[in-house]
Order: structure tokens, then sequence, then C-alpha cells
């Protein structure tokens, strides 16, 4: 069929030109192989980082705004919420450990009264007037 030649086998060397040109080509090579790899690291270290501080922020988070309070396993939590004399309750909502009891006093204004069950005393007591 078709002979191969030993002179087709062997390498010849390239003319300066070509030689200088692959040497360009090679060292584009790795310059791009190193600034994919910059990047690839830059993104893996952008993901472990928010992994990690969204563990640390949720933790924070809930410590200062302060609706994570322990629960005995023996007992429930005894807190007393002291209304003013003559106070009806119209509704009561719960936001964590924060009570909010909205009713009229005894003069017949309207108020909102804030227990706090962290702090077992009430932190906020606010007349609502409307216009």
């Amino acid at each position: 069929m078709s002979k191969v030649n030993d002179d087709d086998l062997d390498e010849k060397p390239l003319d300066p030109e070509m030689e200088r040109v692959r040497r360009k080509m090679v060292r584009l090579l790795a310059v791009s192989i190193g600034v994919m790899f910059i990047g690839l690291m830059a993104v893996l270290g952008a993901i472990v980082y928010k992994f990690t501080q969204a563990d640390d922020t949720s933790a924070a988070n809930s410590a200062v705004a302060g609706s994570s309070m322990v629960v005995p396993s023996d007992a429930p939590i005894a807190s007393v919420a002291a209304l003013p004399e003559g106070f009806v309750v119209e509704s009561v909502s719960l936001d964590g450990t924060r009570i909010g009891f909205f009713g009229r006093a005894a003069d017949g204004s309207r108020r909102l009264i804030i227990h706090d069950m962290s702090v077992s005393r009430i932190v906020a007591d606010v007349v609502v007037i409307t216009r």
C-alpha cells in the first residue's frame, strides 16, 4: 500500500521564525492556565467564606435580637406582666420573647404594652392616638 519513509518519522528542526511562534504559544498557554487557576481558587474561597459567615451571622443576629431564649426542660418559663390597673386587653401578640398587649387603659386611651420575658419586665408602653 503505502510505504513510510524514515525521513518522515524523524522530526526536522523548525526554522527560527516558527520556533519563536511555538515558544510564544507555550508561554501564552502557561499564562492562561495560571489565570484560570487563580480565578478558580478565588471563586472557591468566596464560597467557603460565604458558608462560614452565614453560620456566624445567624448566631450573632439571634443573640442581638434577643429572640433566642433558653427554655428549661423541667419547667415552663414563669414571668409576670404587671399591666396597669383598669387596663382591658383587646388583643395579644407574640414576637420571640416579647408579648404585646393591646387594649384600653382606665382613662379610655388606647395603649400597646410590650413585656419582654427574657428580662421579665415591661419594655414599652405606647399610647396610640388616631387622627
